[in-house]
């Protein structure tokens, strides 16, 4: 059984690295308001809306799987790389 988490902070990250959980899905809760306030600016400017994703029906701002155990074909970064980038 492996448990994943959709957490990405310190905390989560650490519990991955402790091997608590096996995964844990790393959002990036700063770099999504960075983008949604230059979204309103553009809105508010000109009335330009964000476009999608390319292959996607929204706007996709980021996320990665942190795991030290990665899986064939599964894009993911090691605890180390998610410490460096972790929140809260």
């Amino acid at each position: 059984v492996l448990i994943v988490s959709v957490d990405g902070g310190c905390p989560g990250v650490k519990s991955v690295a402790e091997g608590v959980i096996g995964a844990t899905s790393q959002q990036y809760p700063l770099q999504m308001a960075a983008l949604g306030i230059e979204a309103i600016a553009a809105f508010a400017k000109d009335g330009t809306k964000p476009k999608p994703t390319e292959g996607k029906d929204f706007f996709d701002t980021g996320v990665n799987l942190v795991t030290d155990k990665p899986a064939d074909g599964v894009k993911s970064i090691d605890t180390k790389e998610g410490l460096a980038k972790c929140w809260g």
